[in-house]
């Protein structure tokens, strides 16, 4: 994670994840985490709608 594209392809995968947390509607992001991790399984796969 430290060398070659590792930390690019992180802070695309974090950028990601902010950007589909404020379409779903969350104005403070770690409300919208804390709420995600509750039910980990199926939540992000809801918001991206996947399930």
């Amino acid at each position: 994670m430290r060398s070659g594209y590792g930390p690019a392809n992180m802070a695309t995968l974090r950028d990601l994840a902010i950007n589909v947390l404020r379409e779903a509607g969350y104005r403070y992001i770690p409300d919208g985490l804390r709420d995600v991790s509750y039910y980990p399984f199926t939540r992000p796969l809801d918001l991206l709608d996947l399930s």
